[in-house]
């Protein structure tokens, strides 16, 4: 979910911008290899401090300045006209000219392909090919930008105005935080390794409008993006994006399993944890965490992993013991480390970090292991797959469960260590603790479950409202009997033991074998059905987002949508309520006819939500709407003269086979569908996930009889609001 704290982007959370900055020489720009002397001597590994002080002190350099007339730069769909006016050339970072900044007049010219993005840009700018003004454009480069300016212009040394600093600061404000010394960490990995790469930075200062940023970063697979101005949130500044896409002739390959092309990754954590009582009724937290570190492609030395801003670093050490060189910025959302030499496909770097710091709140007798933030050192890329062995220390006065499967548990005093291994990997690790009782489900045909509820906290919450009878059970009730659903309607799950754990929070998430349910769900239950959809939902993720993936953030309705339908069709089937099913539906469509035609398609992910608009359009289009998508697909598989819906079953359960293990993208969806239905069903994905138009009928009809006493009934439709075709 979007988090508005930094202005730094980290891959599923939402903001905007990586950036990798670093000069070509004409040499390698004209496509030469540039070869070092022989004696020279290597270039020695940057500190981080001295490479952040170089970008954050970004000022113009007096010597190059250059008179503009009608210069033009042009990347993918971007093209800059620069009419009249000076460019800086901005001081060395790490020896290379990475930036320079333009004044005068100029123009924007940025012609977004496809339908989708085209639209996006209408949202946001009222125009679908947007032609902009500028007087300032802040440039930082990778490419053959500096080789370009100096092939077109003259530099010489002449007077710099104070506002050329101004501006390199205003764009920096975008990428960067002061308080934690955190630079977006692709930005800072060039930097501090030298990195030659094909990205591109400009930070537009529009005549009378709010800047525009637009970028090329290869390190992402949807390379070029254009952002605006949205305000501080938090701490920091943001942009936000308005259209991003692929660069041209750029196509998905297998080996891209995420949004990024090029990171760190791990491929299996080993963690000792340890949550002692601190004496005040709160819990710490340390951990000793081992990281196998690969790479699909060469980066490094430097790599950053993503860390819970609370944490605070000890020491770091490799295999063998030799200490790590590792720089950790104040609450900063990054932990930096040097490798020895850079990582390449087929090498493993293996770390331990030692870390510790306030993981856990406490509200009154609920305690709080928030399952969004990186307790452990993790990939840039949030859904990297990695394999986790875990291993707990806490107090006996309370319980915990962790993904995996619990492989020992021992008591020693007043302590118990529980170790917890996955079978293969995962994308994310959580575990769960508490002032838990647990209540046990033995059922045959279903993995156990195990229901951890805390109810010394709700005793306290029943003096000051109302709360249900009977609430371990009924919770339970609707996890057990969703679990043997799913397994009936989907395929059997691969999960060997279940935990419902009980959170303080307004939420629910799932991981594999372990979800967690807000506090009010164990509190009452909705009549309307809310409560048994929500528990439901979080069960049906072990089967989709869990055991069929979802493949980029333009598919995330494969894992929310479904699993959303997924709540309404047990209710409907297992808990015999039509009212609430159909009922359910009647409330989403009026959510989605109310922002009909402004959030954008279900196929936007994340996107269709506006940093600044209070509505929550993600939940209404990603969730609700793919739930109806879901639930027209049954209804046209349905036959009507028996009502028997096995195709529809048939091809739920086909998707999940073919995919389970893997990542899935709404067109492997539509060809499976396609094989059940026997027709070509690209009409209905266009319309409904493609698109977002939604048609008004209005009918009318007369009718006649006959000389033959047979009736003649003529109808007339109207359909308005949509396109024609």
């Amino acid at each position: 979910m979007p988090s508005g704290k930094t202005a730094v982007r980290i891959r599923d959370v939402v903001v905007p911008f990586a950036l990798v900055l670093c000069a070509l020489s004409p040499a390698r720009a004209a496509g030469q290899q540039a070869a070092a002397p022989a004696s020279a001597p290597e270039r020695p590994l940057a500190t981080y401090e001295s490479r952040y002080a170089e970008v954050m002190g970004l000022a113009g350099d007096p010597s190059r300045i250059g008179e503009v007339t009608n210069l033009i730069l042009t990347r993918d769909v971007a093209r800059f006209t620069l009419k009249s006016g000076k460019m800086y050339l901005l001081t060395p970072v790490g020896g290379r000219t990475v930036a320079a900044v333009f004044r005068g007049e100029g123009v924007l010219s940025f012609s977004p392909p496809g339908a989708i993005e085209q639209n996006r840009l209408a949202r946001f700018e009222q125009t679908k090919s947007l032609e902009a003004p500028f007087t300032d454009l802040v440039l930082l480069f990778a490419d053959t930008t500096l080789v370009e300016l100096q092939r077109s212009l003259t530099f010489a040394p002449r007077q710099i105005p104070g506002e050329v600093r101004a501006r390199a600061r205003e764009s920096l404000e975008y990428l960067s935080d002061d308080d934690s010394r955190t630079v977006d960490p692709d930005l800072m990995s060039a930097f501090l390794n030298g990195d030659t790469t094909d990205l591109f930075y400009a930070h537009i200062r529009r005549s009378g409008g709010e800047p525009l940023m637009f970028m090329i970063d290869p390190d992402e697979f949807e390379s070029v993006s254009l952002l605006h101005k949205v305000s501080a949130r938090g701490w920091g500044k943001q942009g936000e994006v308005v259209c991003q896409f692929p660069a041209r002739g750029r196509v998905r390959t297998t080996l891209i399993t995420g949004e990024r092309t090029r990171q760190a990754g791990v491929q299996r954590y080993a963690i000792e944890v340890s949550l002692p009582p601190t004496g005040i009724g709160e819990l710490g937290f340390s951990a000793a965490a081992r990281l196998e570190i690969v790479a699909d492609t060469a980066v490094g030395p430097w790599v950053a992993f993503r860390l819970f801003e609370k944490l605070k670093v000890d020491s770091a050490r490799w295999e063998g013991g030799a200490a790590a060189t590792v720089f950790r910025g104040k609450e900063s959302p990054l932990v930096w480390v040097r490798l020895d030499a850079p990582i390449k496909p087929g090498d493993v770097r293996v770390l331990t970090a030692y870390y510790h710091g306030d993981l856990i709140d406490r509200y009154g007798d609920f305690f709080y292991v928030n399952p969004t933030v990186a307790w452990y050192p993790a990939s840039l890329e949030a859904r990297t797959l990695s394999k986790f062995d875990l291993t707990f220390s806490t107090s006996t006065s309370y319980g915990l469960a962790s993904v995996g499967e619990l492989v020992d548990s021992a008591v020693t005093g007043r302590t118990v260590r529980s170790h917890w291994v996955t079978q293969g990997r995962i994308r994310n690790a959580s575990f769960n603790l508490g002032l838990f009782r647990n209540y046990e489900v033995r059922e045959p045909d279903i993995p156990p479950v195990t229901v951890m509820i805390s109810e010394e906290a709700h005793k306290k919450l029943a003096r000051e409202m109302v709360q249900q009878r009977k609430m371990r059970e009924t919770v339970g009730a609707d996890v057990s009997k969703s679990l043997r659903f799913f397994q009936s309607v989907y395929g059997p799950t691969s999960v060997k033991h279940f935990y419902a754990t009980e959170s303080p929070d307004n939420e629910g998430l799932a991981f594999p074998g372990m979800v967690s349910l807000s506090w009010v769900t164990f509190q009452n239950t909705s009549d309307q059905g809310d409560d048994e959809l929500f528990r439901a939902h979080e069960v049906a993720h072990q089967w989709w987002g869990i055991g069929v993936d979802y493949e980029t953030y333009h598919d995330r309705w494969l894992s929310e949508g479904f699993a959303n339908f997924s709540g309404l069709w047990y209710m409907q089937t297992v808990r015999h309520d039509n009212s609430k099913y159909f009922g359910m539906l009647h409330r989403w469509r009026d959510d989605i006819l109310a922002r009909k035609d402004e959030p954008g398609p279900i196929s936007l992910g994340h996107r269709v939500q506006a940093f600044k608009e209070e509505r929550n359009d993600y939940q209404t289009i990603v969730y609700e709407k793919g739930a109806w998508v879901v639930h027209m697909l049954r209804i046209l598989m349905l036959d009507l003269k028996t009502m028997n819906e096995d195709r529809f079953t048939e091809t739920m359960q086909d998707f999940y086979r073919k995919f389970e293990g893997r990542r899935a993208s709404t067109e492997d969806f539509r060809r499976v569908v396609e094989r059940h239905t026997g027709a070509d069903m690209g009409w209905f994905f266009n319309q409904w996930v493609y698109s977002t138009a939604i048609p008004t009928y209005h009918v009318s009809y007369r009718t006649t009889r006959s000389d033959d006493g047979q009736f003649l009934v003529k109808l007339r439709v109207v359909q308005q609001n949509v396109p024609e075709d």
